[in-house]
C-alpha cells in the first residue's frame, strides 16, 4: 500500500475527503504568506498519485516537483541536466493537466506577514507569533465551515507540508483552537492536521504548484507562465484571508492580558508545552488551568483568553 494510502483506509472512513496544502512567502511588498492546495475524495487522490508520477517520469523525468526548483532552474530544473524555460514550461503544463483531470476544490488563504510581525509578534506568546500556526488554524476551520455548509458528512482529513516546531504546537493545541467551531463543522474534521514529507505524497507537490504559482500572481512578477495560476484553480476556488484588522484587534487584546512575558523565549514556551501535557494527561484542561502555585501563574490564563479570542474570528 503506497504512502498516499496509509492514512485512511479504503472503507474505514464514509464520505473521506482529504486536502493537501502547501505554502508560499512573499519576501516583497507586505510579504504576504498564502496557504493554498487541494481538495478532493481519498479515492480519488490514489488514483492522482499514479497519473502524477507516469507524468514526473514523462521525459525529460523529475522525481519530485519541487517550484522552487522550477522557477530558479535549479536543482532537477537545472540547466546543465538540459533544462531551459520551454521544457520546463511543458512539464508544468503536463501536471496541470493531472490535476485539472482529477476536479480537485482548490482553495488559498493569506495573511499579511508585514503587518503580522510588526503588530502582533511583539506581543504574543511564542507560538502564537508565528503566522503560520495562525494561518494553518484559520484554513481548516474555513474548510470545515464550508464543507459543513454544502456536505455535512464529509471527513476532511487535513495534510500539510513539513513545518519545522509548528507541528508540535498545532498537534498540542489543536482541539482548544477547534472548539471556536460548531459541532456540525467540528465534525467535518479528521483528527488533527497532520505534517508530511512531499516526496511521501505527492498531492503536496499538487499544492506547492498552486501555492507558488498564486503567490507569484501577487507579486506581479514577470514569470512568464503566470496564466498557469488560472489552469491550476479548480472550478471551486475558496479564497479567504485573515485581515490585517484583526491582526490589530488580537494585538490590542494580547497587550491587555498578563503574563505574555512568561512564554516569549523558546525555552519558555517549550516548558509551557511540557506542562500543558502533563495537565492533559491529568484530565485537566491547559486553556482553563489559572489557579496560581498549582499550575503556571498568569501565563495560563492569558493563553486561553488569546485561544478564546482567536476562536471568536473562527466562528466568522
Amino acid at each position: 500500500m503506497g504512502a498516499h494510502q496509509r492514512l485512511f483506509v479504503a472503507g474505514a472512513v464514509r464520505n473521506a475527503k482529504r486536502a493537501f496544502i502547501d505554502d508560499s512567502g512573499s519576501e516583497i511588498g507586505d510579504r504576504r504568506l498564502f496557504l493554498a492546495g487541494y481538495l478532493n475524495r481519498t479515492d480519488q487522490w490514489a488514483l492522482f498519485a499514479d497519473a502524477w508520477k507516469e507524468e514526473l517520469n514523462a521525459a525529460p523525468s523529475i522525481e519530485y516537483l519541487h517550484m522552487v526548483e522550477a522557477g530558479q532552474l535549479r536543482g532537477q530544473f537545472a540547466r546543465r541536466h538540459g533544462w531551459n524555460e520551454e521544457k520546463r514550461e511543458e512539464k508544468l503544463n503536463g501536471l496541470a493537466r493531472v490535476i485539472r483531470h482529477f476536479e480537485p476544490v482548490s482553495f488559498q488563504m493569506s495573511i499579511d506577514r508585514s503587518h503580522f510581525y510588526n503588530v502582533l509578534a511583539p506581543v504574543s506568546p511564542r507560538g502564537l507569533a508565528n503566522p503560520y500556526f495562525t494561518s494553518c488554524s484559520a484554513l481548516v476551520a474555513k474548510l470545515a465551515q464550508e464543507a459543513a455548509r454544502v456536505d455535512s458528512k464529509s471527513r476532511i482529513e487535513f495534510i500539510f507540508d513539513d513545518q519545522d516546531g509548528v507541528d508540535d504546537d498545532i498537534d498540542l493545541f489543536f482541539d482548544a483552537m477547534m472548539q471556536g467551531l460548531s459541532k456540525k463543522a467540528r465534525r467535518c474534521v479528521y483528527k488533527k492536521p497532520l505534517f508530511r514529507s512531499d516526496r511521501d505524497f505527492v498531492g503536496l507537490q499538487a499544492a506547492d504548484l498552486l501555492a507558488w504559482h498564486i503567490r507569484r500572481e501577487h507579486e506581479e512578477c514577470g514569470f512568464p507562465n503566470m496564466p498557469m495560476a488560472e489552469k491550476l484553480r479548480g472550478r471551486s476556488h475558496y479564497v479567504s484571508e485573515i485581515p490585517n484588522a484583526y491582526l490589530d484587534a488580537w494585538a490590542e487584546h494580547h497587550r491587555q492580558q498578563p503574563g505574555v512575558d512568561l512564554v516569549r523565549s523558546k525555552a519558555q514556551w517549550r516548558d509551557l508545552k511540557s506542562r500543558a501535557r502533563q495537565l492533559k494527561a491529568a484530565g485537566i484542561n491547559p486553556a482553563r488551568a489559572t489557579k496560581p502555585g498549582i499550575y503556571y501563574p498568569d501565563s495560563w490564563g492569558f493563553f486561553g483568553r488569546a485561544l478564546e479570542f482567536l476562536r471568536r474570528w473562527l466562528r466568522r
